[in-house]
């Protein structure tokens, strides 16, 4: 394979959008991702995660580089791109994920928290709990958020 970062991003989400499952190319297309990782950019990083985990395809290999890269830089992620990020993780069981990204995602989020949607609180919520990654105090201001 010899595909550029946006087109393993386009590619998997054609995949996911027809629920095609292939799991011997989506492996090697998570190993191609991970091997230009750095040449991702946000958007491209959680569209990729999306369709692995819509397709029920873990890719542990690259979930793991995401959260490695995306520790410096959720400020970049915007409310729907945090929302996906966590739901992926929490839709493939990926209970491996860096914490600094969850706390960063949640940190991020209660930044952004009037920008977010109620339906994107929810998946944020909802995420943490799968991964067991609840912190009471933390969420507050989300749950505060939604009851308006």
């Amino acid at each position: 394979l010899s595909f550029n970062s946006q087109e393993i991003a386009n590619t998997m989400r054609a995949y996911a959008t027809v629920n095609h499952p292939a799991p011997d190319f989506f492996d090697a297309v998570s190993n191609l991702a991970v091997s230009k990782i750095n040449r991702f950019n946000t958007q491209e990083l959680v569209n990729t995660m999306w369709a692995f985990a819509t397709l029920s395809h873990p890719a542990p290999e690259f979930f793991n580089a995401v959260s490695n890269l995306a520790i410096s830089g959720l400020h970049n992620f915007n409310s729907q791109e945090l929302a996906n990020t966590i739901w992926a993780y929490a839709t493939v069981y990926h209970y491996g994920v860096n914490p600094q990204v969850i706390n960063g995602i949640l940190w991020e989020a209660t930044q952004k928290r009037e920008f977010l949607k109620s339906e994107q609180i929810v998946t944020i919520l909802w995420s943490m709990a799968v991964l067991n990654s609840i912190d009471t105090q933390s969420v507050m201001p989300l749950f505060s958020e939604i009851s308006k």
